[in-house]
């Protein structure tokens, strides 16, 4: 799925993994923050001012636990 996609299936209360992430790497949005499986959170600005390559525009899906 896209990043689009995946930013709305996360406002959507689902977890979504990427293909960059490890097996059991997620992130859902909570409240209008990135909240990650390890108890992290962050803002989406924060999340994603680093990760601006190509890389990031897809190769998502849904995480299931």
């Amino acid at each position: 799925m896209s990043k689009e996609e995946a930013i709305q299936a996360m406002k959507a209360g689902k977890k979504v993994t990427h293909q960059y992430f490890t097996s059991d790497e997620w992130m859902t949005m909570r409240e209008g923050f990135i909240a990650f499986e390890d108890g992290v959170v962050c803002t989406p600005q924060e999340f994603w001012q680093w990760r601006t390559d190509t890389g990031w525009d897809d190769g998502y899906k849904l995480f299931n636990d």
